[in-house]
């Protein structure tokens, strides 16, 4: 899929770096992100995939604009609260870049729902808030094969991981596994966060996937960054894939099924 005049003019800093060039662009435009959560983090990622050529994104949220979201979720403008985050997301990635295809699914993901939604996509971005969907969408790529790029926010401390089990990396569930208490007290909507601090996370979560897609090495790739903003300070750590983690063994059957 060559790219157009008017995509050579647009993504003309991108084709200037030789870890990305034309190749490395053409690869964007074929690639099929899906996005859940179009809160803190969501907002910059999203707007990030959709200037950077990504083809398609599916945005996955069922919740709505309202005014406390409005200094951290910068997709959204004042006039947008009381709409669907879906469509209002949708608007401003479209005024931004035409040429990607956008896709609303304003419901929530749940193990039920989350394979058909995630069928199809090269690659998943957790920016959700809540557990629930964090495992539905994590045990759904791992057996459907598609690389996660995790990210998560508290106060000043934020993390990113990509997650690709498929490839002899961890997975979600290695490091959460079944049973670990989770609370949503937990999250930043509960706990508090700094809009420009969420931002930095997502935006880190929108290179990773681009990196990924683009086929250009990270350190990410089965270690997480962890990043005290407060003070910034920034870590990343090794993880160990756990051989009785039941999500990888899911990924090897996902794997069966299509071979």
């Amino acid at each position: 899929m060559p790219l157009t005049q008017e995509e050579t003019e647009r993504y003309a800093r991108h084709l200037s770096l030789p870890e990305l060039g034309e190749e490395g662009q053409e690869k964007l435009k074929r690639a099929h992100i899906a996005l859940t959560g179009l809160g803190g983090l969501g907002s910059p990622a999203a707007l990030y995939l959709a200037a950077a050529g990504v083809g398609s994104i599916t945005l996955i949220d069922p919740d709505r604009v309202s005014l406390s979201n409005l200094q951290r979720q910068i997709l959204h403008a004042t006039d947008a609260e009381g709409t669907a985050k879906t469509a209002s997301a949708a608007r401003s990635l479209r005024a931004l870049n035409p040429a990607v295809n956008v896709m609303e699914v304003c419901t929530r993901l749940t193990p039920e729902n989350a394979g058909s939604l995630l069928e199809g996509c090269h690659l998943v971005l957790d920016a959700s808030d809540n557990y629930a969907a964090r495992f539905a969408m994590a045990d759904a790529a791992c057996a459907l094969r598609l690389p996660l790029v995790y990210g998560a926010v508290k106060g000043f401390l934020g993390q990113v991981a990509v997650f690709a089990p498929h490839e002899g990396t961890t997975c979600y569930r290695c490091l959460f596994p079944s049973g670990t208490p989770m609370e949503e007290e937990d999250t930043a909507s509960a706990a508090g966060i700094l809009g420009a601090h969420a931002g930095m996370i997502g935006c880190i979560q929108a290179l990773e996937a681009v990196k990924y897609l683009a086929g250009i090495p990270s350190p990410l790739v089965g270690a997480m960054l962890s990043a005290d903003t407060l003070r910034m300070r920034f870590t990343i750590v090794p993880l160990a894939p756990n051989p009785a983690c039941k999500c990888r063994e899911n990924g090897r059957e996902g794997a069966a099924m299509k071979n």
